[in-house]
């Protein structure tokens, strides 16, 4: 089940970073065009059922239970003289059967029930017991969430102050066939709907939110199709389930397109707010990497401050790369080569302290080469980049960087 988190949660760690999503979306070969902050709509529907679920048969309670199926024994009397058992334990056991549903009748006329003859049968303890749990449909077309979306952490109403905003379910209301569909399914198993489930009821439902990020995107060509890509917590990041529910809908993109004003306005007023001088910027709406800003050198700040960026300011995290600006993806270059090493070293280290797994040897390598060609720079030194990771208190960039050499 979700973590719950109030609206009170800080509003500005509700997901990672936008560059992740970014980063992945141009590691496919794409270009994105623009990037939301969504609260995304979903159904948290509240479940009761019968589950059966099965353990070990105690061997005493086994036989008795094949007593009264296979010898046709019908009281305790009859249970206790074949099993050489006393009288009392027998009726002890016979009475625990009963309360899990396995055994009806008076004594005399015991016999067992439909659930008892399956386990009979199959050699299994089953018990029925009642079931209540919380599952999770998405709100544009009540798709029910895979297990993995359980595991994200999600708002149970909308923050006050946030760059994410939510995105609300238009028209769509619950629809009280998608448990029955559900149930129904093939896939059930993938849908995180509890094994042996039957005759579920809905006792309740409700709109809750998880923060994901939309990319608009396109194949790297200027007549590219556009399509949005969503990403969450899931695994990958990607998120496929609700990726499809966007696509399918229509009202998603006339949504997005209504509060977006154009980007050659959004990127001036972007500059004009953080006080750079006219000369001092120039826009290429049609760059090789999409849209694509030229900064002079003198406008960047040093280190990587996501604070920054978000007033309007561009550091060195932001060269060589896609930033955010009024929600459009706009490649962010410098002619000055000093600036562009600088971000090679700030971009390699900020990788090395935030990868989850550490990575290979190779992979570091490969990592600060790919980073150095979109820069357009010689890859810096590893040496150098040790020195800068422990000044800057960046301790696992440096236990990373301490196993290798340089060429």
């Amino acid at each position: 089940m979700p973590a719950n988190y109030p609206a009170t949660s800080n509003p500005k760690y509700l997901l990672y970073s936008h560059y992740k999503a970014l980063d992945q979306v141009q590691e496919m070969g794409l270009i994105p065009v623009r990037l939301f902050r969504v609260l995304y709509p979903l159904w948290r529907v509240r479940v009761e059922g019968r589950q059966r679920v099965a353990t070990d048969f105690d061997e005493l309670e086994w036989f008795i239970e094949r007593g009264l199926h296979e010898a046709g024994l019908r009281s305790v009397a009859e249970l206790s003289s074949f099993l050489g058992l006393e009288a009392a334990f027998v009726e002890r056991l016979v009475g625990l059967a009963r309360k899990i549903g396995h055994i009806a009748g008076e004594d005399g006329s015991l016999s067992l029930t439909p659930l008892g003859l399956d386990s009979v049968r199959e050699r299994v303890r089953y018990e029925d017991r009642k079931l209540n749990t919380e599952l999770y449909f998405d709100a544009l077309g009540n798709m029910p969430l895979t297990p993995e979306h359980y595991k994200i952490p999600i708002l149970e109403s909308l923050p006050e102050k946030t760059p994410f905003q939510a995105f609300y379910q238009f028209d769509h209301v619950w629809n009280m066939d998608a448990l029955e569909q559900m149930q129904k399914s093939p896939d059930r198993h993938l849908l995180n709907l509890p094994e042996a489930v039957s005759s579920a009821q809905l006792v309740s439902q409700e709109p809750v939110y998880m923060p994901v990020y939309f990319v608009e995107a396109r194949e790297n060509k200027p007549s590219g199709a556009l399509h949005l890509m969503v990403f969450s917590q899931v695994r990958g990041l990607r998120d496929k389930v609700l990726e499809y529910a966007v696509n399918r809908d229509p009202k998603v993109y006339r949504a997005l397109k209504a509060r977006t004003n154009s980007r050659a306005e959004s990127v001036q007023r972007y500059f004009e707010q953080s006080g750079m001088r006219k000369d001092a910027w120039y826009l290429n709406e049609n760059g090789p990497w999409g849209a694509q800003v030229m900064v002079d050198g003198d406008v960047f700040l040093p280190g990587a401050d996501s604070e920054a960026e978000e007033s309007g300011r561009l550091t060195l995290r932001s060269v060589g790369r896609y930033t955010l600006i009024y929600d459009w993806c706009i490649w962010v270059m410098c002619d000055d080569a000093n600036i562009r090493n600088q971000a090679a070293a700030e971009q390699s280290l900020e990788w090395l302290q935030n990868a989850n797994i550490r990575p290979s040897q190779f992979e570091i390598r490969e990592k600060i080469a790919n980073i150095s060609k979109q820069l357009s720079v010689t890859a810096p030194q590893i040496r150098d980049l040790l020195a800068q990771s422990r000044k800057k208190g960046l301790s696992r960039a440096a236990e990373r960087l301490e196993d290798l050499d340089d060429d």
